[in-house]
């Protein structure tokens, strides 16, 4: 990782610019109620499935061909609903967070200089770039959880029918495979947030002539990323971000927020060129 100084060398610095968590938290709530009542539907009808069919030797084709069945409807059931709760909780989490850019970017330069007077809210052809990336990314990571989650209980249900246990492996297969879909939606409702809201923050900053930030670790976390704590305090420049850490055995270059689960937050070094 490059020399960073410890303090900004010139200009003076803002307030933390920190997202909403409010904001994620009610991103997350459509999807979390979805997740469970698909959970419940999947389960319900498995049920049914080896009960009408008085499940109990390995190997059976006809069970077999009947789950397929059964899951590709439910593929195509719950793949709608996702797709639609999609589409709609994240255009407002965006609209949302476009707001909060707006009013906590203008809380950081008023508490750099209470006599900077400049409109915050503002969207050039770049910002709206940036909403466009963020909401298709976001979304697209909702409408994949129907698909990820009954291929994988597909699997289950074949060795379910293979070693004759049936529903006695599945419930508890599928009560872990709720409990890991809950944590995940919440973790990427959290990322989406702060990764739209670090991102339009960005741009609006650069638009407006500043250049550089202060990393600020979060302080949370259970397993904190010692690069991210050594590099709390030190200036950085948007242009040239920092390693950030390492993904795929390659090095990456970012800004807080950036890597999954990182709740770090940035301050702006305001420093504008007068020859400009």
């Amino acid at each position: 990782m490059r020399k960073a100084t410890k303090k900004p060398v010139d200009g003076i610095v803002g307030g933390a610019l920190r997202p909403n968590a409010g904001i994620a938290a009610d991103y997350a709530k459509p999807t979390l109620d979805l997740i469970g009542l698909m959970s419940r539907d999947v389960e319900r009808h498995l049920k049914k499935l080896f009960k009408e069919n008085q499940f109990g030797f390995a190997q059976d084709a006809s069970i077999s061909s009947q789950a397929r069945i059964l899951l590709n409807w439910l593929l195509e059931k719950w793949s709608k609903r996702f797709n639609e709760v999609a589409k709609s909780s994240t255009e407002r989490m965006i609209e949302r967070t476009i707001r909060n850019s707006a009013v906590t970017l203008g809380f950081s330069l008023k508490e750099a200089a209470e006599d900077f007077k400049i409109d915050t809210s503002f969207r050039n052809a770049q910002i709206n770039d940036i909403i466009k990336a963020s909401t298709q990314e976001a979304a697209n990571l909702i409408k994949i959880i129907p698909q990820k989650y009954l291929a994988e209980v597909q699997g289950q249900v074949m060795r379910s029918i293979t070693t004759g246990k049936g529903m006695e492996d599945l419930v508890p297969f599928l009560t872990k495979k709720y409990n890991g879909n809950i944590r995940h939606a919440r973790n990427v409702a959290l990322d989406q947030t702060r990764k739209a809201y670090q991102s339009i923050n960005t741009a609006r900053l650069k638009t407006l002539g500043v250049k550089k930030f202060i990393w600020i670790h979060s302080g949370g976390g259970k397993e904190p990323r010692v690069n991210h704590i050594r590099m709390s305090g030190n200036e950085y420049s948007f242009d040239n971000p920092p390693v950030i850490g390492v993904m795929y055995g390659e090095e990456v270059r970012g800004l807080p927020g950036d890597l999954p689960n990182c709740r770090c937050i940035c301050k702006p070094v305001i420093n504008f060129d007068l020859d400009e």
